[in-house]
């Protein structure tokens, strides 16, 4: 939204009145000015790209014109081409210092540059407010940029709850899982992790943190560490890392991007090492309000004994506030040692289903449930049947 004020200001802030008034006998500066009209008119339309060819030429024949700096400015800033608009507005500013144009242009760069961190465009904008305290556009902009900051929020707080019936009698079991996130900068993010676990009457837990990091616009990647406190039934220590990679961009509204993801995971016990290779992918639907999904797990036990194992997902946004995913799994899990068998893998089959609702930009609540058919591995002789009820809430802040 603001990319677009930004330029129906620009086409606004340049009349046909400034071209007229100037009083240029140079056979150059009148051609520049004629394509910079001739540019206008291509910038009406929309057509940035006729209007920058067109302001190109009128710079090499004028080239102290700031009039045609500003515009080239605009016109690079609409095609997406930051640096160059950048080095317009400032030449175009090294020209005619005290050009409002100029300098909203180079401000709306600068905050465009640095979203995360808008002190910097306001900062300079301060500057610019002191020579023009009352410019209607320079006003604007401070505006833009104080909406900018209200909509940062580098903090995320979760909290879920999960209450689990199991069959033969055993013990209800219930765990708390909560995680607080802090996003470090544009591109790296840190979690920290905490989950409370009761089964078969026992309690353990385990703690850690994750890194996510952006590499670029196509691909984002992770890394966690956590440790358990008393090892009864978590592992003693899991090591996971991942990441997601568009290899297809959308082609249209109905079929959007199409994703690759890797996730490893090593868990160590007392008596070796359980290590799991998934991966997996994602195809968006819909401007991204359908997706499915789906992961391949392969897991090695302590003696190196290979299980594989499949997750199916749909997940969609029927509304802007309500979100919906449904799934079913036929994989393996760490055994529960606390049950009593010994056994380091037993097969899981599980349907699940949920939903999430934001209540604001800033809350989401959560809710799910889950049923799993717990086996043996080698027998395939049932275990125990798992329904689960949870709940959860996010908060950004």
């Amino acid at each position: 939204m603001y990319h677009k004020l930004v330029l129906i200001i620009s086409m606004l802030m340049y009349s046909y009145s400034s071209i007229a008034n100037t009083i240029n006998y140079n056979d150059n500066a009148v051609k520049a000015d004629l394509l910079l009209k001739e540019s206008l008119e291509a910038k009406k339309s929309q057509n940035y790209e006729l209007s920058l060819s067109k302001l190109e030429i009128a710079r090499q024949l004028s080239p102290t014109n700031s009039d045609i700096l500003v515009q080239l400015g605009f016109n690079y800033y609409a095609l997406g081409k930051l640096e160059p608009a950048k080095q317009a507005f400032e030449q175009a500013l090294s020209i005619a210092p005290d050009y409002v144009d100029a300098q909203y242009g180079l401000t709306s760069i600068v905050l465009a540059q640095n979203n995360d961190h808008p002190d910097k465009a306001e900062a300079l904008l301060e500057q610019y407010l002191k020579k023009s305290p009352n410019d209607t556009q320079l006003l604007e902009l401070k505006n833009a940029i104080q909406a900018v900051k209200d909509s940062i929020h580098n903090w995320e707080f979760n909290l879920a709850g999960t209450h689990s019936r199991l069959s033969n009698s055993y013990a209800t079991w219930n765990e708390l899982e909560t995680s607080l996130a802090y996003k470090l900068s544009k591109k790296n993010t840190i979690v920290g992790h905490f989950v409370q676990s009761h089964r078969f009457h026992m309690d353990d837990q385990k703690y850690g943190s994750t890194l996510w990091h952006t590499f670029n616009d196509r691909a984002y990647g992770y890394f966690t560490g956590l440790v358990s406190s008393s090892n009864k039934f978590f592992a003693k220590y899991t090591l996971a890392s991942g990441g997601d990679y568009t290899l297809f961009n959308s082609t249209n509204d109905n079929i959007n991007s199409f994703h690759i993801t890797l996730d490893l995971k090593l868990d160590h016990y007392d008596d070796g090492n359980i290590k799991t290779i998934s991966p997996g992918i994602i195809q968006y639907f819909w401007d991204d309000r359908l997706s499915i999904s789906g992961i391949w797990f392969n897991t090695f036990d302590q003696n190196e004994n290979h299980m594989n194992g499949f997750l199916v997902k749909l997940t969609s946004s029927p509304t802007e506030k309500l979100h919906l995913f449904a799934g079913y799994s036929d994989s393996q899990e760490t055994s529960d040692r606390s049950s009593g068998f010994n056994e380091s893998l037993i097969k899981v089959k599980t349907r699940f289903a949920g939903l999430s609702y934001d209540i604001s930009n800033l809350i989401t609540l959560q809710l799910n449930y889950s049923d799993e058919d717990r086996k043996q591995k080698t027998y395939n002789r049932k275990l125990y049947n798992k329904k689960n009820l949870g709940c959860g809430i996010k908060w950004i802040f």
